[in-house]
């Protein structure tokens, strides 16, 4: 199987998971019972395979920065979870291994090792992502819930173990491009008709309310009113009209069904109008929106911490300038609102060579591309350069321009799908985590690890 095929089948594995649990009684007469009978703990043979070597190569061609400072006790510190599941990555696994570990077991060790991980490193949040195929058999459009990346008992189980740390969990549900048959059903950055916007919105509508539903069952602390990973494009008033107007019919669901914060812009463009902002607690933008047009190849060449500070101070000033109308020349349009909503900061860096001129680039499985001569490869990310001194610069940089700003009231801080299910930083059947915007195991997280909480 190519390298493709093999990545990607793992990646679209759906699981069909049980459980099972036990109970038990007591005699009703003290004269009759027997001597009890001390069961010893229940005990599992089930140990982390996975481990955190890499070639030295990997720390790549710039000094590791010392981490200047720590935020403001103000801004909530929040470290994401990758947007995948641990059930897909035991799929992989050698026999031997799941010999010693049943999917549950090892499902709910990696998320648990995972979340004390990011505990130490400072987490108080976390947002979790789930998605699935679309049955589009019928309308509105439904996720079964046998579909789900992540089953709802694992869900559960985050939610319960986050708890237990302290950390309080935030949800984002992502939109999937596919239906039960694998066939695309949406394009990325389609433009739509209202017809086909309709369809979109009322498949979500549907399934958010699902959502958020069980978030307040199991005590999720925010939802995303708005899907990520999946963008449209708004190409007439008409279409930015209905867009804003369901919208905000949906926050109106969520809120009936839902105590906590809602929370707008995890689809990566933040739509003023006051039909949504009177509604949101709060909204999520990308600290530094990169790249392109925004680094040239010798900055790339020569990256400084000052540099990247710099970037972000023009990013969040231009992002300001559109969410607020101030830009004369992309004015907003119809129900334009003032509020001063609170800022959740998305830090998004990948450890690659080329991010700062390239951008983001997918690390979950292959994609084909063109290389630098020209030739068409079926998986990309094999000819990327990893180097981890990128992200450790880049989220330095930005942090540094956090502490000094004041475009925004920022209320939340967040390493945004930033952190890999298991300690693997080598590319492997789980995929690409040695490119990813992943922090785990890399000199990066020990200066988020300072940024969050004032240790080393």
């Amino acid at each position: 199987m190519s390298h493709t095929n093999k990545y990607f089948v793992i990646f679209v594995l759906t699981l069909f998971l049980s459980a099972c649990g036990g109970g038990g009684g007591t005699s009703d007469t003290a004269s009759s019972n027997p001597t009890p009978v001390v069961m010893p703990p229940v005990t599992s043979s089930c140990t982390n395979p996975h481990n955190a070597d890499y070639p030295v190569e990997y720390n790549g061609k710039f000094e590791t920065p010392s981490p200047r400072s720590q935020l403001a006790s103000s801004i909530v510190r929040s470290i994401s979870f990758k947007d995948y599941s641990p059930s897909w990555i035991y799929d992989g696994l050698p026999q031997s291994t799941r010999d010693n570990c049943s999917r549950d077991e090892y499902v709910e060790l990696m998320y648990l090792e995972a979340l004390q991980a990011m505990s130490v490193s400072g987490a108080q949040r976390f947002w979790m992502y789930n998605y699935g195929d679309w049955n589009d058999s019928q309308e509105p459009w439904v996720v079964d819930e046998a579909k789900y990346h992540t089953p709802k008992k694992y869900v559960e189980y985050i939610v319960e173990q986050a708890n237990l740390l302290g950390i309080e969990v935030y949800f984002s549900w992502q939109f999937t491009q596919t239906n039960n048959d694998r066939e695309i059903i949406v394009e990325q950055g389609e433009d739509l008709t209202l017809g086909k916007l309709k369809i979109l919105l009322d498949a979500h509508q549907n399934n958010i309310i699902i959502q958020a539903k069980h978030a307040q069952e199991i005590g999720i602390k925010g939802i995303a009113a708005d899907w990520n990973a999946m963008w449209v494009t708004l190409h007439t008033d008409e279409l930015k009209d209905y867009y804003i107007e369901r919208f905000s019919e949906i926050i109106d669901d969520i809120s009936a069904n839902f105590d906590g914060e809602i929370v707008w812009g995890q689809i990566g463009t933040v739509y003023n109008d006051q039909r949504i902002f009177s509604r949101v607690d709060s909204i999520v933008i990308n600290a530094l929106q990169c790249c392109g047009n925004q680094f040239n190849a010798e900055e790339n060449a020569n990256l400084t911490t000052e540099l990247i500070k710099q970037k972000t101070f023009e990013s969040l000033s231009y992002q300001h300038s559109q969410i607020y109308c101030d830009d004369i020349n992309q004015p907003c349009w119809y129900g334009t609102s003032d509020i001063d909503l609170p800022i959740t900061l998305v830090v998004q860096v990948q450890s690659r060579e080329d991010f700062f001129l390239n951008g983001w680039k997918e690390d979950g499985f292959c994609t084909p591309g063109t290389i630098e001569d020209g030739t068409e490869v079926s998986c990309i990310q094999e000819s990327f350069v990893t180097d981890f001194s990128v992200q450790s610069v880049g989220i330095e940089g930005i942090m540094q321009a956090i502490e000094e700003q004041d475009t925004f009231m920022i209320n939340s801080v967040d390493i945004h799908t930033g952190y890999w299910l298991s300690q693997t930083l080598i590319p492997s059947f789980e995929g690409f985590p040695n490119i990813s915007q992943s922090v785990r195991g890399k000199p990066a997280e020990g200066i988020v690890k300072y940024w969050y909480t004032g240790q080393e």
